[in-house]
């Protein structure tokens, strides 16, 4: 048995047990019906990967789609089954919710069979070309991640105050990188050296995210890490050992009993949160500890919040602990689709004006300007699709960048008609997330350095998003920012390195013909 097909065994088999669990839970029509329909999804997404190459030949995209299957499904299934809560609580309309996120499920598997066919054989391009002379495609040294990484690092400190700044803080995760490249070539780098230099340089970032208030500053270099080696796994055609099963097991106990005081360091940094305009850095880690010290305020906190969701129009209440919430955003969705459903009329045509606006405050300033625009780009700043379909629906104000879903934003927009425009839509989302792996002189496939640091976000919203725009300004946009971002830092790098060492390194291996990926 191959780790591909263990890992692929263990996730069936945890839907089985969860899906009994759920009617243990409740015993309820609703319950069991939902709990139904996300099973049967759930199996047939997995049973796609188990049965078909996908993840050999696309692993990106591939990954991007057990990421919505993990974040809108599987994760309500599993976390909720654990916490002996049923899969329904806490949603506006749990039926139409699951039906809606498992038709969308099976429409981005039915839009990547196409692709690969699609895909199936092409030459690598100008574009991919262009790329590599970047050094997309180039591996980079442990002492260029670690350089990149001080890049990413001194942009996170800066980016409160500098846009510019802000968009090289996807760089910070770099170093994380490493135990991944050593693990594929033990002779990359001496692992023991390097995994105190991380364990300080993790201790780093939580520090950091503590003083910012961001929760997701602090479990992004873990999630990116521990979802790549899933991704390889996924892959990998290795035999698969009892050893293997035992530190699996282990680790899955470790990350069980890290949860929960996890879980409280994020709620001690929400309940700090009042006070982040106006307390210092200092000041905000300070509280936060102060937080985490007393469980008992702790607890209250989660009471008090959960019995004001009870007495409020709009809340996001569903899955308990303060991290795993970061894993699931099936709430999100319930809330977009439960709101888009109640615009109508006049609402709609301010949705569909609201939404065109979106798509301008994707140009700079400037060209808005130039073009005379009519778009109040700085005021929309700070303002989300989920607050403007709460706003049409109820009229509470818009603020709060309340998290949208494009699935509730499509369904009012184009009713029945968005599963096929959806469709479409993914085979564009595939192609712009396939572009970061490539097929190496060696014949293997590879994941470049931004494809591995992107994982977490595209595992989130790879294949969805808040809205339309964000979507369109992660493709057109945030590609060609990134490449050039990670081109221009990645060459400065490599002249630091070279410096330190006092020998070039050669990191820049040929892009062979790819017969998997369209360029």
């Amino acid at each position: 048995m191959t780790v591909k097909i263990a890992i692929n065994n263990g996730l069936l088999l945890i839907t089985i047990l969860c899906f009994f669990a759920q009617a243990l839970i409740q015993f309820s029509i609703d319950n069991l019906f939902a709990d139904c329909m996300v099973m049967t999804t759930v199996m047939i997404t997995f049973l796609y990967f188990r049965w078909s190459k996908a993840m050999e030949t696309h692993p990106l995209s591939s990954f991007a789609i057990v990421g919505l299957c993990v974040t809108s499904l599987f994760g309500a299934l599993l976390i909720q089954s654990t916490a002996s809560t049923p899969i329904v609580a806490s949603l506006h309309q749990p039926l139409i919710t699951f039906s809606v996120l498992c038709l969308y499920q099976l429409v981005s598997l039915l839009a990547h069979m196409l692709y690969r066919i699609m895909t199936k054989s092409s030459s690598p391009g100008m574009l991919r070309h262009a790329m590599q002379k970047l050094g997309v495609y180039s591996k980079p040294s442990a002492i260029n991640l670690w350089i990149i990484g001080g890049f990413g690092l001194m942009a996170l400190l800066l980016g409160r105050t500098s846009p510019v700044a802000n968009g090289f803080s996807f760089l910070a995760w770099s170093p994380f990188l490493i135990p991944i490249y050593a693990s594929q070539e033990p002779e990359y780098c001496n692992m023991k050296l390097h995994s105190i230099g991380l364990a300080c340089y993790a201790t780093v970032i939580v520090i950091i995210a503590m003083a910012f208030n961001a929760r997701g500053m602090m479990l992004a270099g873990v999630a990116t890490v521990l979802l790549v080696f899933l991704l390889l796994g996924m892959r990998s055609v290795k035999p698969f050992h009892v050893q293997m099963l035992v530190k699996l097991c282990l680790f899955g106990v470790l990350g069980g009993a890290f949860s929960m005081p996890l879980g409280n360091l994020v709620t001690a940094m929400v309940m700090a949160r009042g006070d982040r305009n106006k307390s210092t850095a200092a000041e905000m880690i300070s509280k936060s500890v102060e937080n985490l010290q007393h469980p008992d305020k702790i607890k209250a906190y989660r009471i008090h919040a959960l019995l004001a969701d009870l007495h409020t129009a709009y809340d996001e209440n569903y899955i308990a602990n303060a991290m795993l919430q970061r894993f699931v955003i099936t709430k999100f969705h319930d809330n977009a689709i439960y709101y888009a459903g109640m615009i109508s009329g006049k609402g709609i045509d301010q949705l569909n004006k609201i939404t065109g606006d979106f798509y301008w405050t994707v140009l700079p300033g400037p060209i808005l300007n130039f073009f005379k625009v009519d778009v109040d780009k700085v005021g929309m700043q700070g303002t989300s699709m989920g607050d403007v379909l709460v706003n049409l629906a109820i009229g509470l104000p818009v603020g709060g960048e309340k998290t949208g879903s494009m699935f509730g934003q499509g369904w009012a927009l184009y009713g029945v008609a968005f599963p096929f425009i959806y469709f479409i839509i993914c085979l564009i989302l595939f192609a712009s997330i396939d572009i970061f792996a490539f097929q190496g002189a060696n014949g293997q496939l590879e994941m470049t350095v931004i494809g591995m640091l992107n994982v977490w976000p595209h595992f989130l919203f790879g294949i969805t998003n808040d809205s339309f725009s964000a979507m369109f300004m992660g493709v057109v946009r945030g590609i060609p920012q990134t490449v050039i971002l990670y081109g221009v830092v990645f060459s400065m790098a490599k002249a630091i390195s070279n410096k330190i060492t006092g020998t070039p390194a050669d990191n820049s291996p040929v892009l062979s013909q790819n017969k998997s990926l369209k360029s």
